[in-house]
């Protein structure tokens, strides 16, 4: 998820997750642990850097299955290899927000969505679908997102690309029978959060810097505050990018 509604030790979640999963498909396999983690951080690393043919409409949750069939020799739609997975994520996950990974509502996140729904808007949450269903909901229960009024959220079972590229951005609007020109991005990652290649989505940036890409740009407390503001200012970019 990027963070702009939950407040997280990216680098710590990220760390926990991937140890504890990969010693789950060593056991599994009766494979060095040191060796399952090797192979399935490239399984990782290929999947978020969509290393594959441009005609491959795997979701990403195929390709991550078929991954680690073929390099780990685990099949993980096995149905009871994959009930212990879900198990975790469902299950296990949710307690394992400590002191380390620190997982909260963003400051202002609240506040932010119910001007997005007072408004009468559409609302979607586009993460970074390299994780589970479960697990994208697990840490939506961690932001108190859980009964958030989102129309869509991404995740591996139905995304066939991850961030940035502008194909995973496209595939969501169509689901919702959206243009990207109607749409209006809320993201705190300069290199995820703006499509690759521009798309004709705008993005409003809520991370630290400023990026001359974004329509708007400040905090999410700023984004909930100044809410007017933000509306304005895209449609002030939509309007220069038809006259120009």
């Amino acid at each position: 998820m990027d963070e702009t509604l939950l407040s997280i030790n990216l680098n710590a979640f990220i760390l926990r997750y991937f140890k504890d999963v990969s010693s789950m498909l060593a056991d599994i396999g009766r494979r060095s642990r040191g060796g399952t983690m090797a192979r399935l951080g490239t399984i990782l690393v290929d999947l978020n850097a969509n290393r594959r043919n441009s005609t491959d409409n795997r979701t990403n949750l195929e390709f991550y299955q078929t991954e680690v069939e073929r390099r780990c020799g685990i099949c993980l739609s096995d149905p009871l290899i994959y009930e212990a997975f879900t198990y975790y994520d469902r299950e296990v996950l949710p307690y394992k927000n400590d002191d380390a990974i620190n997982a909260h509502a963003m400051p202002g996140a609240h506040d932010a969505l119910q001007a997005v729904q007072d408004a009468g808007l559409r609302c979607a949450l586009f993460t970074n679908p390299s994780f589970p269903q479960g697990v994208i909901e697990c840490r939506m229960g961690w932001g108190d997102l859980a009964d958030a009024p989102f129309e869509l959220v991404t995740h591996m079972g139905n995304a066939t690309r991850c961030k940035p590229d502008a194909a995973y951005y496209l595939e969501q609007l169509q689901v919702m029978g959206l243009e990207p020109h109607e749409v209006l991005m809320v993201g705190n990652d300069p290199k995820r959060d703006f499509p690759s290649p521009a798309c004709g989505i705008q993005t409003a940036y809520v991370g630290q810097g400023k990026p001359g890409r974004a329509t708007w740009h400040g905090t999410m407390e700023d984004f909930a505050r100044e809410f007017n503001a933000v509306i304005e200012a895209f449609y002030e970019h939509h309007v220069a990018d038809e006259l120009s």
